[in-house]
C-alpha cells in the first residue's frame, strides 16, 4: 500500500463533502435570519422590565442568539 487514496475514495469523500454542504446549506441560512431576527424579541422584554421568570428567558435568548451566529457564521459567503 502507498498510502495514496485511489481515485473511487477521492469520489466519496467528494460526494460526501457534497452532500453534507447541501444537507447543512439550509440549517446555516435558517440560523443566520434567525440570529437577525432575534434582537427584536428583546425589545418587548426590555422595554417592559424583568418580571419573574423572564429574566431567565432573557439569558435563554442571549444563548440562543450566540448559538444561531455560529451556526450562520458562512451564510452567503460561497
Amino acid at each position: 500500500m502507498s498510502g495514496i487514496p485511489s481515485t473511487s475514495d477521492s469520489v466519496t469523500l467528494d460526494s460526501a463533502s457534497t452532500l453534507g454542504r447541501i444537507a447543512f446549506e439550509p440549517v446555516e441560512t435558517i440560523a443566520f435570519w434567525s440570529a437577525v431576527a432575534l434582537p427584536l424579541v428583546y425589545l418587548p422584554l426590555l422595554a417592559g422590565g424583568f418580571e419573574s421568570g423572564q429574566f431567565t428567558l432573557f439569558i435563554g435568548l442571549i444563548a440562543l442568539h450566540v448559538a444561531m451566529l455560529a451556526l450562520g457564521r458562512g451564510h452567503g459567503q460561497e
